[in-house]
């Protein structure tokens, strides 16, 4: 009788029509921002969507306020998007610490410095949500095998979205995420080899950059991804 539709942007128009000639009387509620679109699809903008579709009297609603990112996190956000940002940008309701990006000169200084930082973190907050979040499973591997050190009761790696929704901090890559939020996001390798002038790569940073509730670090080692804005405050690490 009705059918809701999260995350829609991931979905083609054709994979929507199929589904809503399972509903009687096309009655429907999709949900989703195409700013958070990871897949290669067709899913342009809602106008075109819905004309695609068929959905001639949608009614279209549109949520500005951002409850869970502060605003140093979106405007960041948005500015990673570059031309694909919307016109009317999110409207955040709290304040926070900067996002930094923190480079080093290799992997294994910045691994060093993640796991005391990390390790410092959960004695201090024992109770927070930690995601480090990577641009693919590859490179998640990678980095859960470089923090996992001796008795670590409060790290994991996340590879199904198998994630706890508990304290502790979880390894995984961003599509992973899609929906989540965590206290605390570290995003690893943003640099130009894997967050290059892409669309996809644009939507892949800015989602894993708005999961974070309170605070996000970005950690590279190569050179620096070119989505990130002049204005960002590079720091170097080690």
């Amino acid at each position: 009788d009705h059918l809701v539709i999260d995350e829609v942007q991931d979905f083609s128009p054709l994979e929507i029509k199929v589904l809503l000639e399972c509903v009687r009387d096309q009655s429907v509620t999709l949900a989703g921002d195409p700013a958070q679109r990871i897949t290669d699809n067709d899913f342009a903008d809602w106008p075109q969507v819905l004309q695609a579709v068929g959905c001639q009297e949608a009614e279209v609603a549109k949520l500005r306020i951002s409850y869970r990112s502060t605003r140093q996190i979106s405007e960041l956000a948005q500015a990673v998007l570059g031309p694909l940002a919307p016109e009317e940008a999110p409207l955040p309701t709290k304040e926070g610490a900067p996002v930094e990006l923190l480079r080093y000169g290799s992997a294994g200084a910045a691994m060093t410095f993640l796991g005391d930082a990390l390790a410092d973190l959960m004695r201090r907050e024992p109770e927070a949500s930690v995601a480090v979040l990577c641009p693919d499973a590859i490179t998640a591997d990678e980095a859960f095998s470089a923090l996992r050190r001796g008795e670590q009761n409060w790290l994991r790696r996340v590879a199904d979205q198998d994630f706890s929704f508990g304290p502790g901090v979880e390894v995984s890559d961003v599509a992973q995420t899609k929906g989540l939020e965590f206290d605390y996001v570290v995003l690893l390798s943003v640099d130009a080899e894997h967050y290059p002038r892409t669309a996809t790569a644009r939507h892949l940073l800015h989602v894993g950059l708005t999961r974070a509730i309170h605070q996000a670090w970005m950690l590279c080692w190569l050179r620096p991804s070119p989505l990130l804005p002049d204005w960002l405050n590079a720091r170097m690490g080690g």
